[in-house]
């Protein structure tokens, strides 16, 4: 009995060992890089797998790329995405700078080497050799193969939250909600803008960052009747260390709107303490309104 295990046993490594053999001989010696490429894995948007960017980024570098005298641009191709998707794990700042360099080698570059090299550039706090590659992309592609406009705008909009730490001064240079009608994709726009902002680099007035934010939630609920967003709105304001009148406004109006009657009180009596009458005056009407609303 044991000599027919060991008999099968020495089989099946038979059979593995030529399984492994078959596979080297079907993986054709090539000068194409392109026809390597696709015997081998490749990365992909869908691939979210630190292991497997190092695994790869490690194959890449084994290869003898001398054997190669086609399709040599894709290898750079790959190696510039094998360094970047390592970087989103390793936070290195040399991967992006090893993407940069293979970036360059790459002898005839389209539009998408463009947007990689200003978004690395940009990563590295290189802001104007980002924006010299965010243009060149912008005007070697055609229009319906843009990046959508949102990624567009985060990679702008990087560079200048680098510039300063005062969020104050970088608000300066942004679209604002107003109190008077704006359209709904403006709204939605400025919400979700706000939301991808980095704010961990601002030092300064990030009060107005939560107003903004806060602000930004309460103009989207009669878009999206959602009360999830006002709820969002509340919670935005009050993570500000003071609240000035109109805050405390807004929160009041907020949660009567919400029926939770007695917050709503609440901070109607804190805008009342620090409002001048003059003002209260205006919005009387507003209030009995909002009071009468609330059961």
């Amino acid at each position: 009995m044991r000599l027919i295990v060991q008999s099968h046993f020495c089989l099946l490594l038979s059979f593995l060992f030529s399984l492994s053999t078959a596979k080297a001989q079907n993986e054709t010696v090539t000068d194409d890089y392109k026809v390597y490429q696709k015997q081998h894995q490749q990365l992909s948007c869908g691939v979210i797998d630190s292991v497997v960017f190092q695994t790869v980024l490690h194959e890449l570098l084994a290869i003898d790329t001398t054997q190669f005298t086609q399709n040599v641009d894709l290898y750079y191709r790959d190696l510039v995405q094998a360094y970047s998707s390592n970087w989103l794990y390793s936070k290195n700042e040399n991967d992006l700078r090893q993407a940069l360099y293979h970036g360059f080698r790459i002898k005839n570059p389209i539009s998408s080497d463009y947007w990689n090299l200003a978004s690395h550039f940009v990563r590295l706090k290189d802001c104007e050799q980002g924006m010299v590659y965010l243009d060149r992309y912008l005007k070697e592609t055609p229009a319906k193969q843009l990046m959508p406009p949102m990624d567009i705008w985060i990679l702008k909009n990087d560079c200048k939250q680098a510039g300063t730490d005062d969020y104050k001064v970088y608000r300066e240079s942004q679209l604002k909600l107003s109190c008077t009608p704006q359209d709904s994709a403006t709204i939605s726009t400025k919400l979700i803008q706000l939301q991808l902002l980095d704010t961990t680099q601002f030092m300064k007035n990030m009060d107005a960052y939560y107003q903004d934010l806060g602000w930004a939630f309460y103009r989207s609920f009669p878009l999206y009747k959602d009360s999830i967003l006002l709820q969002k709105s509340i919670s935005s304001y009050l993570k500000q260390k003071e609240l000035s009148s109109n805050d405390l406004w807004n929160i009041a109006f907020i949660y009567y709107h919400l029926n939770e009657c007695d917050k709503g009180a609440e901070y109607l009596e804190r805008y009342r303490r620090v409002t001048p009458s003059k003002i209260k005056r205006r919005k009387k009407q507003q209030i009995a309104r909002m009071k009468k609303g609330c059961t």
